[in-house]
């Protein structure tokens, strides 16, 4: 069988599967991708059994035929191809690519080996702007837990509320809470999906996509017109997110993100990513101080004070996260009386963005 395709039209929907494919499997076949030409339409799928991708190329051949190729591979080709149209001769266990002077020969796998990559009908669908779908992802990702141990942590939790949507993410030290409203979205429990899915589909999604997401027991799908993205939902019961946020502080400052983030930018330029960095607010001044084997730094920062002198300590890399993904001039630290999670917020977005970190103790 013989194949002439543009290079771009097949390796720009490769390119964005080919993450999902396995490289360290006891499954070779996971780092395969399976392309399914037909009649109607080209069809690539792309599984690491718990993440699955389906997308869709508007090209038809006159007879049907699935070929199961290595995916990273066979993307790496097709950048090396000048743009323009390439030859696909299949025969049967070999695929030859081949342009102008340039011919090149990858091993097929058999397609029957290939895992069934099957769409859900869930129990639970709206849908979601793409650009919408990305921003609450960004703003939660760097909270999710990576230690496996506490898998259920490995994963962003997400509920619908009525006319709202509610993502979570955190790592039994810190958490990111971020709420938006959506028309149209109705009450649903939570699911728990796993960051590297989130990871993919981000990817996968762009921006002015209209993307379906359908929720069944086991699994959450995000449809557009041209991909299809189905992953794993995490088991287990997500932490009670609602009654760590505090609800009241009489210790409260109000500072400027771009003080703020240079000072601990600054400040951090003597340190490690993850070491203590001490912050003191007493009226009308934050002071940020750290010290490591190589000196010792210290940035008075003006602030809106309200409470008693306080001095805590945090993983930098926690403050700046948080520091950076908060939008608005000023931010506003409410800090408990005695040790306790702090809250940060956006001055005008309070309601819609919260973040709290626990202090080290030292």
């Amino acid at each position: 069988m013989n194949i002439i395709i543009d290079k771009n039209l097949i390796s720009a929907p490769i390119s964005k599967l080919v993450g999902i494919t396995e490289k360290r499997s006891l499954m070779p076949i996971l780092s395969n991708i399976l392309i399914s030409f037909g009649r109607e339409k080209t069809t690539i799928y792309s599984t690491d059994l718990e993440l699955s991708a389906i997308s869709h190329i508007d090209y038809k051949t006159d007879e049907e035929k699935k070929i199961v190729v290595h995916g990273k591979k066979f993307l790496e080709i097709l950048k090396e191809m000048d743009n323009g149209e390439i030859n696909l001769e299949i025969k049967e266990n070999t695929l030859t690519i081949r342009q102008k002077q340039t011919e090149i020969v990858l091993s097929l796998q058999e397609p029957d080996e290939f895992p069934e990559v099957r769409e859900i009908k869930g129990f639970e669908e709206f849908s979601l702007n793409g650009g919408v779908l990305r921003e609450i992802v960004e703003k939660v990702n760097f909270a999710i837990s990576n230690d496996e141990t506490r898998y259920i942590l490995t994963g962003m939790h997400i509920k619908g509320n009525e006319g709202k949507i509610v993502v979570v993410g955190t790592d039994g030290f810190r958490m990111a809470l971020y709420q938006k409203d959506i028309e149209n979205i109705k009450l649903f429990k939570g699911i728990t999906i796993p960051k590297r899915s989130m990871s993919e589909i981000e990817r996968i999604i762009g921006d002015d996509d209209n993307v379906k997401l359908s929720i069944d027991d086991k699994h959450i799908q995000f449809s557009t017109d041209k991909a299809t993205v189905v992953s794993r939902i995490i088991e287990g019961n997500f932490p009670d997110y609602d009654n760590v946020i505090p609800q009241q502080s009489e210790n409260t400052a109000v500072v400027k993100k771009e003080y703020f983030l240079r000072g601990l930018r600054r400040v951090s330029s003597i340190m490690g990513r993850s070491e203590p960095v001490k912050i003191t607010l007493s009226a009308g001044c934050m002071e940020i101080e750290a010290e490591s084997d190589i000196g010792h730094a210290r940035e008075m920062i003006n602030i809106i004070y309200e409470g008693e002198t306080m001095s805590l300590n945090f993983n930098v890399r926690f403050i700046l996260d948080i520091v950076s993904h908060i939008e608005g001039k000023k931010i506003i630290v409410k800090v408990p009386p005695t040790y306790g999670a702090v809250l940060f917020e956006e001055e005008n977005g309070a309601e819609y963005y919260k973040n709290i970190v626990m202090p080290i103790r030292v």
